[in-house]
């Protein structure tokens, strides 16, 4: 019913009322008082409802718009976030190619040194006229030993920088010595004795040579530490063992320790304690342990740094 309608009832009632009696009329004009402030009250509430419906409207577009912002902007950022890792992952293997080329370089030059020395003693001892079969065999299992010596070098450093794309089980030990054989040379010019403590393999799941550059990363940082504070006696331990259903993996040197300024926040990128230092190394050891399912800490011992991962192991 129109409002027109309603009106034109409303009068018609209240006049048949004042025609009907005065108590009559007086409870037929309260009433239609009250209907009609019901009436302005239901329209109020109408008017308010649309109100409030229009902002509500207006609000959710503008909720979508943020949202679509928002959604944006995280976008961005995690492309930024992948760039820059990619990026730190190649200044790690960029460094990590540097040292390792550094000492298959140490390697390589006493067997080279070696092989050169063979070719004038070959030819001294020829005019001398001591050259026999005996001489001839000795020299060649002499120059086979130097040879493999360099072949052995060669093949780890290729294998160390081939791209593994799947983990898989690997000897904890094993890669470990690996990793202690490329950097030999480079270990003994800086008199670091690497001291191996743990006799028992233990496989773990991974990526063998993502792993290898968590061990040299470690080792260097060791090195560099030793360097920087002219240490004397240098040595780094290394155990692993099982504890609680985890492989423990700890690497422990007698540098003197991590300073206490930076040590909580010495695996994050570009944080170092070297004057040249890049802080990019222990940061991705942090992200390979950390692709491994597990976790790297760091603490001062009574004689220097000791770096401890924790990863499960193979069966599980």
């Amino acid at each position: 019913m129109t409002k027109e309608k309603t009106r034109e009832l409303l009068n018609t009632v209240i006049d048949l009322s004042h025609r009907a009696h005065p108590d009559v009329h007086q409870k037929v004009l309260l009433l239609s008082k009250q209907y009609m402030q019901d009436v302005r009250f239901r329209a109020m509430l109408v008017e308010q409802n649309s109100r409030y419906n229009e902002k509500l409207q207006r609000q959710e577009k503008e909720l979508a718009r943020y949202k679509y912002e928002l959604t944006k902007l995280v976008k961005q950022e995690t492309e930024e976030h992948l760039k820059h890792e990619k990026m730190l992952q190649q200044q790690a293997k960029m460094a990590a190619m540097g040292e390792m080329m550094d000492a298959v370089a140490h390697q390589w030059k006493q067997p080279l040194n070696a092989l050169s020395m063979f070719g004038q003693m070959l030819q001294m001892d020829y005019e001398d006229g001591i050259v026999d079969k005996a001489y001839i065999d000795t020299l060649l299992k002499d120059t086979d030993e130097q040879i493999d010596h360099m072949i052995s070098t060669l093949t780890e450093f290729r294998t160390f920088f081939r791209p593994d794309k799947e983990p898989e089980p690997f000897g904890l030990k094993r890669c470990i010595q690996t990793v202690t054989l490329l950097m030999k040379d480079e270990l003994l010019r800086n008199q670091i004795e690497v001291k191996i403590e743990s006799e028992k393999e233990i496989i773990i799941n991974g990526i063998e040579n993502e792993f290898k550059h968590l061990i040299l990363n470690i080792l260097n940082n060791a090195k560099d530490a030793f360097n920087e504070r002219e240490r004397k006696q240098r040595a780094i331990f290394i155990r692993f063992f099982e504890e609680s259903g985890n492989i423990i993996l700890e690497i422990e040197d007698n540098a003197g320790g991590i300073p206490d300024d930076i040590i909580q926040d010495i695996f994050k990128p570009n944080v170092t304690s070297k004057e040249e230092g890049t802080g990019i190394g222990l940061y991705m050891s942090a992200q390979i342990a950390q692709k491994m399912n597990g976790q790297l800490f760091v603490s001062n011992s009574d004689q220097g740094a000791k770096f401890t991962l924790e990863v499960q192991p193979c069966c599980n």
